[in-house]
């Protein structure tokens, strides 16, 4: 009888323990979906080391961290996430706009080469070589490999985002509100987008719709600004 018991009482802390992990990958990923960067990142850390660890949890991490403008930190995290997950394709396309804000080329060129080679039918991918083209101010050559991402997977929010700032560029202002304006079609919460929209309507001196559009964008998320 004591021995049911005791593995009763056992059995009841590992489902304790469990349903704590559970609570804090779900309370810091609602965080995150909510732009709360500072509040899901601590949430995360909160994890055991061998949770933390994770490329899903720490890609996470890096995306809470671009969030909030944090290349840096981002950098470091997404670096983590690759060596402890070396075949994880998803959130690569954020890591590759850290990459490209911080100006690595040689980086994002060996990023974009791996996740080739990993899965050529995966939109991330080519998102990754979209970018590394833009970084090269290649942006024609870019947008042919966004068009692939959306072929492959005409949901992916991001391949329209990233489009738009490249028909930006290129000064096409039409083809850039449209790829920014599918984008919140698809995702009304993509503040990006909002902000590209944003840029489009200042370029084409719609001045009250860009402060329209900008607005949306910071009330999304107020690192935005």
């Amino acid at each position: 009888l004591f021995a049911k018991q005791q593995n009763k009482a056992n059995d009841t802390e590992e489902a304790t323990k469990v349903l704590r992990l559970l609570s804090l990958v779900g309370n810091g990923y609602r965080h995150l979906s909510l732009y709360r960067s500072t509040e899901a990142v601590s949430i995360f850390q909160q994890l055991p080391q061998n949770q933390y660890k994770t490329g899903w949890v720490l890609s996470k991490v890096g995306r809470a961290q671009v969030e909030a403008v944090d290349y840096q930190s981002a950098l470091s995290t997404f670096e983590l996430a690759r060596k402890v997950d070396p075949y994880r394709v998803e959130d690569m396309e954020i890591y590759s706009t850290v990459l490209w804000h911080l100006r690595k080329e040689v980086d994002l060129s060996y990023l974009a080469h791996h996740l080739l080679d990993l899965d050529r039918l995966a939109p991330q991918s080519w998102c990754v070589v979209g970018n590394c083209f833009s970084l090269q101010n290649e942006h024609d050559t870019s947008l042919r490999f966004l068009q692939r991402a959306i072929q492959l997977d005409s949901h992916f929010t991001y391949a329209y985002t990233l489009s738009g700032h490249e028909y930006l560029a290129n000064d096409d202002l039409d083809k850039a509100q449209s790829c920014f304006s599918h984008a919140t079609s698809l995702d009304p919460r993509h503040y990006n987008a909002w902000y590209g929209l944003g840029m489009v309507a200042s370029r084409q001196e719609n001045y009250k719709y860009s402060v329209n559009y900008l607005t949306r964008a910071i009330s999304i998320n107020r690192n935005s600004s």
